[in-house]
């Protein structure tokens, strides 16, 4: 009798992990890719390959996992209860979101949590970021210490893929990080790029570990000889550069005030050209949110190369407790530590808005 029940349990399980299996395969191609070179929209939710006997769903967006599981979960008419269900493999280590609510479709519960909550695990392949997780049965215990069911795991994931981006000519190519531009010019004639460790080479990666140091490239390519400043920089979690939270460590018209932090190895290099302006960044992770994506925004300006550094033009790093200008004058840098006076650019300096990420940081392990 013990054996016969056994095999009724190992084939609903394999019926529950089955369908699991089903719904992630629908997400291996992940977010789609749109003509402007934008990732971590998702693809659109089809529900065609999930059969009625699937008892788990997998949902996924840019932020988070949607899991869909059906009350009778073994398909033998015994309903399980949504506290029996959580994401995870430890009850204990996650939050309220983690566990199962009632969903608007009858029988049916849903859990909703972002990405890296509830013990999420991410790996980064080649051509894909996965998240992955443990859907868990934990049946309740009955009043006289009895259960008619057992423990039971299902594995559920959802992938994505790595980043493309549009290059400012007609041609499109396949690169690992996403660049919009906007400019007062009506062109694409401002950048921001990953560099190698070395500056020698553009870098085509987006995955790094706090501890690191991001090596930023801002240049201006377009016509006529000018000086390229950043004027600001701000991180998000999203390429939204309005969006809360956000951390900015350019302001001040120039001033890298992340140098102020401690044991910051925040610094803008001396200038090899004046169109190009070189600075590097630890990496950094907002606290108290599970995404690991950080997107940087960071507004430019060129001015003709004859202009002189002012409180509005210039590149200061934060050296032994002073301001110092890359372009020498170090009384532009006045003002960083307190308002820089502002006014509309001139039709002379030409400005741009440049948005780079996803960059994927990750702890160390």
């Amino acid at each position: 009798m013990q054996t016969a029940g056994g095999s009724v349990f190992l084939a609903l399980l394999m019926s529950v992990a089955f369908g699991a299996a089903e719904a992630i395969r629908t997400l291996k191609e992940g977010p789609m890719i749109d003509a402007e070179g934008r990732e971590y929209k998702s693809a659109p939710l089809r529900t065609d390959p999930w059969t009625a006997d699937s008892a788990v769903r997998v949902r996924c967006t840019d932020a988070s996992m949607i899991v869909v599981v059906k009350a009778d979960l073994y398909h033998n008419g015994r309903l399980v209860s949504p506290g029996e269900l959580f994401l995870g493999q430890s009850e204990r280590s996650g939050s309220r979101r983690c566990r199962a609510a009632a969903a608007s479709g009858a029988g049916e519960y849903v859990i909703e949590a972002d990405l890296q909550d509830c013990g999420a695990k991410l790996s980064i392949s080649e051509d894909s970021v996965i998240y992955s997780n443990v859907l868990t049965f934990s049946p309740a215990v009955g009043r006289h210490g009895i259960t008619r069911t057992t423990h039971a795991a299902v594995p559920v994931s959802c992938h994505y893929k790595r980043t493309h981006v549009v290059s400012s000519s007609a041609q499109q190519q396949q690169q690992p990080l996403t660049v919009s531009t906007k400019d007062s010019a009506g062109s694409s004639a401002f950048s921001l790029r990953l560099m190698a460790d070395d500056w020698t080479s553009e870098l085509f990666s987006n995955s790094f570990y706090l501890g690191d140091v991001l090596h930023l490239e801002a240049s201006y390519a377009g016509p006529g000889r000018r000086r390229l400043y950043i004027d600001s920089c701000v991180a998000t979690l999203t390429p939204d550069a309005a969006s809360v939270p956000r951390y900015y460590f350019i302001g001040n018209n120039g001033c890298l005030t992340d140098a102020k932090e401690e044991a910051s190895k925040a610094l803008f290099r001396p200038r090899l050209r004046a169109e190009v302006l070189q600075l590097q960044l630890d990496t950094f992770l907002f606290q108290k949110h599970s995404r690991n994506s950080i997107f940087i925004t960071c507004q430019l300006k060129a001015t003709p190369e004859v202009w002189m550094s002012s409180s509005m033009n210039k590149a200061c790093n934060y050296i032994q407790s002073r301001w110092r200008n890359v372009d020498g004058d170090d009384a532009a840098c006045r003002c960083c530590d307190s308002s820089c006076h502002t006014r509309p650019p001139t039709r002379i300096a030409l400005c741009g808005t440049v948005t780079l990420g996803p960059l994927m940081i990750s702890p160390r392990k």
